[in-house]
């Protein structure tokens, strides 16, 4: 298996291992990134957004098609109407509560 240091990127490290062995370089930036969520005082928050990176990835058809979609995801995480600059501008929108539904009200026995 390849070694590549946690503490340093090398672009030219990574893109070589991707291109003669694209199963170690999975495997090494998944340890990677595993290796980074834990040692997070955030590890539980950054476990589901990297659940959400790795959905969109599924999805995608293509490596462009996942880029778009976490580029997207990452925008809107910015800039979306429950984004961090209008929290930072003090223009967090607050949502309207939900409606409550009686289950037990439309059931129907038979």
């Amino acid at each position: 298996m390849p070694k590549i240091s946690k503490r340093t990127f090398v672009f030219d490290e990574w893109m070589a291992l991707a291109e003669n062995n694209p199963e170690a370089f999975e495997f090494v930036r998944q340890r990677m990134i595993e290796s980074y969520i834990s040692d997070s005082k955030e590890s539980d928050r950054l476990k589901r957004l990297q659940w959400r990176i790795d959905a969109e990835r599924r999805r995608s058809k293509t490596p462009m098609s996942a880029c778009v979609r976490i580029s997207t995801m990452m925008l809107d995480s910015v800039y979306g109407d429950s984004g961090l600059a209008n929290a930072l501008n003090g223009n967090r929108r607050q949502r309207e509560p939900g409606q409550i539904v009686s289950f037990s009200s439309h059931r129907q026995d038979k």
